[in-house]
C-alpha cells in the first residue's frame, strides 16, 4: 500500500515510533490523525503535522470508537489503522508480577488491537482493502526473564496478527506485525540503564524505524523486523527448543 492519500491512525502517536511515524508517514503524503494517552504530546505532533488529534485511553473501547469518528469526520473512511501504543512496565527478574499490570498489559497490547479491528474491518471489508498494522516486539518471537506481563502480551498481540492475516488476508485486507527491537524512545529510557549500557550504543533511532515501516507498508510484508535476532531467534526455537530456552535463561543470569 503506497501511503500518499491514504487516512491514517496512529496510536501511541504522542511521542516514540509513534511521532517519528506520524511526521514520516505524513510526508509521505498520508493524512495521519494522531492519538496517545498523553495529551500533551498529541496536541505538540498534530500541530508540528497540520493534522487533528485524540488524548485517549484505547484500552477502553468508545475511546476507540471516538478516535475513529474523528479520523472519518475529518478525513473519511480510514485506510490504516496503526496499532502501536505499548507498555514495558518495570524489570522484575524471576517475578511473576501484580494483577494489575497483567491486566494493563492485556488490555493495551491485545484488546486495544481488537478494539480497533471491530471498528475499521466492516468498512475495509465492504471496499475490498484496508490495512491492520500492530506493534508488537522482539520478545514476541523470544521472551524476556525480566518482564513476564510484557512478554506474554507481546505473544499474543503476534498471535492477533497472524490470526488476522490467515483469516483476512484472502479478502483483500493487509495485515501486518512490527517486532522492533530496542529503540531510543522514553519507553526504552525509562529503565534508567546507566550510559555505558550496551543496549543504549545499538538501540535504533525512531526515524530510521519510520523509514523501515513506509518500505514494509509498500510491500505488504506480514512480519517487520528491524534487525536479524528476530529470525535469529525463530530459527533457534524450531531447530533446538531447549538449547534455544537454556541460552535465553544464561544470558540472564537463569
Amino acid at each position: 500500500m503506497r501511503l500518499k492519500d491514504k487516512v491514517v491512525v496512529i496510536t501511541g502517536s504522542g511521542g516514540g515510533i509513534g511521532e517519528a511515524c506520524a511526521h514520516r508517514f505524513t510526508a509521505e503524503g498520508a493524512k495521519v490523525v494522531v492519538t496517545d494517552i498523553d495529551a500533551a504530546g498529541v496536541e505538540r505532533v498534530s500541530k508540528a503535522i497540520g493534522s487533528v488529534g485524540l488524548a485517549a485511553d484505547i484500552t477502553v473501547e468508545e475511546n476507540v470508537r471516538a478516535v475513529a469518528r474523528l479520523a472519518r469526520d475529518t478525513y473519511g473512511e480510514i485506510d490504516l489503522w496503526f496499532s502501536n501504543a505499548g507498555l514495558a512496565g518495570p524489570r522484575q527478574p524471576g517475578d511473576i508480577q501484580e494483577n494489575s499490570f497483567w491486566e494493563k498489559a492485556w488490555k493495551l497490547h491485545v484488546l486495544a488491537h481488537v478494539y480497533a479491528v471491530r471498528e475499521v474491518l466492516p468498512s475495509m471489508l465492504e471496499r475490498g482493502d484496508g490495512y491492520l498494522l500492530q506493534t508488537a516486539s522482539l520478545v514476541a518471537l523470544s521472551t524476556h526473564a525480566e518482564k513476564a506481563a510484557y512478554s506474554v502480551t507481546k505473544h499474543a498481540s503476534l498471535a492477533l496478527s497472524e490470526w488476522l492475516a490467515a483469516a483476512y488476508r484472502p479478502k483483500g485486507i493487509k495485515v501486518s506485525c512490527f517486532c522492533p527491537g530496542a529503540m531510543l524512545t522514553p519507553m526504552l529510557l525509562s529503565n534508567n540503564f546507566p550510559e555505558d549500557h550496551p543496549i543504549l550504543r545499538t538501540a535504533a533511532r525512531p526515524e530510521d524505524v519510520a523509514d523501515l515501516l513506509v518500505r514494509a507498508i509498500d510491500e505488504e510484508r506480514f512480519l517487520i523486523l528491524d534487525s536479524e535476532h528476530g529470525l535469529q531467534a525463530l530459527q533457534a526455537r524450531a531447530t533446538n527448543y531447549d538449547g534455544w530456552l537454556d541460552e535465553v535463561a544464561s544470558s540472564f543470569g537463569g
